[in-house]
């Protein structure tokens, strides 16, 4: 035994050579040159010495031949059962390639922000759903740090966030976003839910509520409000859900993207706050994706969505 894998070390290209084992496989299953000839479209003589290339690589016999029939070896008939083997998952190799480049196969790792994940899991998901059903699609949620140490780690392929923080390095390519400006709201018991005009040091007389803000959102505001809003935030969540029922119930005001409480604000469970003057600086939201890494069709049409998305909320913004 220890020589016959000494003979088949020796001859790496046997393995290989996937025509030369086509062949032997039309042989094995027809047990005739001639109908075998006829399945791999070689002549007789071309096939022939096919085989006995193969066989004298591997030095030994795969098929006993006389007039009546062809047989296979006890040596043929292990290399033919591996051989079948690697065939078949050479086809399917090549099947899933090709439903790879068709955005038809595969899995995809998307980390999503606060509010990339309130805007864009039910868009992803139902693209991936009626446009790539046989590709699995996975959301992640975190902050910028957690999600840009997933995407290094390579345990996601991308990731939507607050790039305000992300520092330029080799490593990734960032794709900034659209930008609309972020507003106060409130709960509509609120005592400045019926006011038409809302000065920053009103605002500030409340508690506030939002998701993790990194140092440039904390500066923006600051410069804005006139004043330290730090000190104001009571309630910290990712999870713009939670923080709309803690406004419904409580005095806090909540800081946010308007297209995330878009649908609140038109069902009069939220009101916006007038604040005078509007808030002018926005979140720096972009795709991050690692540098050089080739991107699946999938990928790149979810690329575009998001992109697409991100477009409409900022020209709607305009209009609100």
């Amino acid at each position: 035994m220890g020589a016959v894998r000494e003979r088949v070390a020796s001859c790496p290209g046997c393995p290989m050579n996937l025509r030369k084992l086509q062949h032997v496989l039309a042989l094995a299953q027809y047990q005739n040159f001639s109908r075998a000839c006829t399945e791999v479209h070689l002549s007789q003589s071309a096939l022939s010495r096919s085989i006995q290339s193969i066989e004298s690589e591997l030095g030994f016999p795969l098929f006993d031949r006389n007039a009546q029939r062809i047989t296979l070896t006890p040596h043929g008939k292990v290399f033919v059962d591996r051989a079948r083997r690697i065939d078949f998952e050479v086809r399917e190799l090549m099947r899933d390639l090709a439903l790879l480049e068709r955005g038809e196969f595969g899995e995809i790792c998307i980390g999503l922000g606060a509010t990339p994940a309130a805007l864009l899991r039910q868009p992803i998901l139902t693209f991936g759903a009626v446009n790539a059903p046989n590709v699995r699609v996975i959301l992640k949620r975190g902050n910028t740090a957690d999600l840009l140490g997933m995407l290094l780690a390579e345990r996601i392929d991308m990731f939507v966030g607050d790039i305000a923080s992300l520092a330029p390095q080799p490593e990734i390519e960032i794709t900034p976003l659209p930008r609309w400006p972020a507003a106060f709201f409130c709960g509509r018991a609120h005592p400045l839910g019926g006011m038409t005009r809302v000065s920053p040091e009103a605002l500030l007389t409340y508690p506030v509520g939002c998701t993790h803000l990194s140092k440039y959102a904390l500066d923006d505001l600051q410069q804005h409000l006139g004043s330290p809003i730090a000190d104001r935030i009571k309630l910290q969540s990712d999870d713009f859900g939670e923080l709309e029922a803690a406004a419904a119930v409580s005095d806090v005001v909540i800081l946010g993207s308007r297209p995330v409480f878009d649908e609140a604000v038109r069902a009069g469970r939220l009101h916006q706050i007038p604040l005078d003057p509007p808030l002018a600086g926005s979140a720096r939201f972009g795709i991050v994706v690692l540098t050089g890494r080739t991107q699946s069709v999938t990928m790149c049409r979810i690329n575009a969505l998001v992109q697409d998305v991100f477009n409409k909320f900022a020209e709607g913004s305009s209009t609100i």
